[in-house]
C-alpha cells in the first residue's frame, strides 16, 4: 500500500490510553475536557469539546460528532448544541488536530498506517480506537449507564465514520450517520485500499458487521460542486463526479455486495433538500435520524 509521507514523526506504540486527569469534569453547559492518550508512545492531550444539557441524566444518549478536515471542533459543537438540548443528549466533539493527527492518513483513514513508513500499526494505536477510549472515560465522568453510543461525521468526519464501522466492528455503536463524505472505502475485497478492502486489515468477516449496522448515508442534494477539496483521483472519480453521486454509489455498492453474499443489509440513504456541503445544514436531519425511534 502506498501512502503519502506527511511528516517525519515516527510513532512507537506501547500501551492503551491513560486515565482522566483529576481536573477533568463534564458539567452542565458547554465545555472541554482532555483525553490523555499514550497509545503512540508519547502522551497526547486530545481536546474533547462537549455540550451537556441542563436536564441531562446518566441514562440519556451520548453522541460523538466528528469534525471535517478543517478540524474545527468548536464550530461543530456550536452547530449541534441546539439538537443536544432538544433531545437531551450529551454531545462530544473530539478534536483531532493536524499536529498529532496529520493529514488524511491519521484522521480520515483512521490512523491504521504509519504516515512515514506506510506500515500497518497495532489496533490500539489506530485513531479509530481513541473513540472507544473517550467513550469509556466519558462514562466514568458522567456515571453514564449507556453501553453504546451514537456517531455522526460530516465531510472528512463522514469518511472517518464509515471507515470506523468498516474496520473496527463498531460493537459499541447503536446508530451512525455519515454525512457528505468526499469519497469512500468501498466494501469490496477486489479493490486496493484505501478505495476498497484489498491489502487492508479488513476481511469478509468485517462485511457482515458493517452491513448489519444502522448506518445512514446522509447527502445534501446541493452538494454537487467539483472543487479542489473533492478528491479527483481516477479511483475516486469512478465513484462519481461529486459528493452526492459518490454517496449514492457507495450505498448501491453496499446493497449489491450484501445481496451477493447473502448478508443482512441495515443501511439507509437519505437526501436533504436545499443543503450543500454544510454541517450546520445537515445537523437537524441527522439528529432526527440518530435520536428518533
Amino acid at each position: 500500500m502506498k501512502l503519502h509521507r506527511i511528516s517525519t514523526m515516527l510513532l512507537v506504540g506501547i500501551s492503551l490510553a491513560g486515565a482522566a486527569r483529576a481536573e477533568d469534569v463534564i458539567e452542565a453547559g458547554s465545555g472541554r475536557f482532555y483525553h490523555q492518550d499514550v497509545s503512540s508512545g508519547e502522551k497526547r492531550d486530545i481536546s474533547v469539546y462537549y455540550h451537556r444539557p441542563d436536564g441531562y441524566t446518566p441514562d440519556r444518549p451520548i453522541l460523538f460528532v466528528m469534525h471535517g478536515n478543517s478540524r474545527t471542533a468548536l464550530r461543530y459543537r456550536r452547530q449541534w448544541r441546539e439538537s443536544a438540548n432538544t433531545y437531551n443528549a450529551l454531545i462530544l466533539v473530539p478534536e483531532f488536530d493536524k499536529f498529532d493527527f496529520p493529514g488524511s492518513v491519521s484522521y480520515h483513514l483512521g490512523g491504521m498506517y504509519d504516515v512515514v513508513t506506510g506500515d500497518s500499526k497495532p489496533r490500539d494505536q489506530w485513531t479509530f480506537s481513541v473513540i472507544d477510549r473517550i467513550f469509556e472515560q466519558t462514562k466514568k465522568l458522567t456515571n453514564s449507564t449507556q453501553e453504546k453510543f451514537l456517531i455522526y461525521g460530516h465531510s472528512a468526519g463522514g469518511q472517518f465514520v464509515h471507515r470506523y464501522l468498516t474496520f473496527t466492528g463498531s460493537s459499541k455503536v447503536k446508530r451512525a450517520v455519515a454525512a457528505n463524505p468526499g469519497w469512500y472505502t468501498l466494501p469490496v475485497m477486489e479493490d486496493e485500499f484505501p478505495y476498497g478492502l484489498k491489502d487492508s486489515p479488513a476481511t469478509k468477516a468485517n462485511l457482515a458487521s458493517l452491513f448489519g449496522k444502522y448506518l445512514v448515508i446522509l447527502l445534501g442534494e446541493d452538494d454537487i460542486r467539483q472543487t479542489r477539496s473533492v478528491r479527483q483521483t481516477p479511483e475516486a472519480m469512478e465513484q462519481g463526479p461529486h459528493r452526492l453521486a459518490r454517496g449514492k454509489y457507495y450505498y448501491a455498492t453496499g446493497k449489491r455486495v450484501a445481496a451477493d453474499l447473502g448478508l443482512s443489509f441495515n443501511w439507509r440513504i437519505q437526501t436533504v433538500p436545499g443543503v450543500g456541503h454544510s454541517n450546520g445544514g445537515m445537523a437537524p436531519a441527522a439528529a432526527q435520524i440518530l435520536f428518533g425511534n
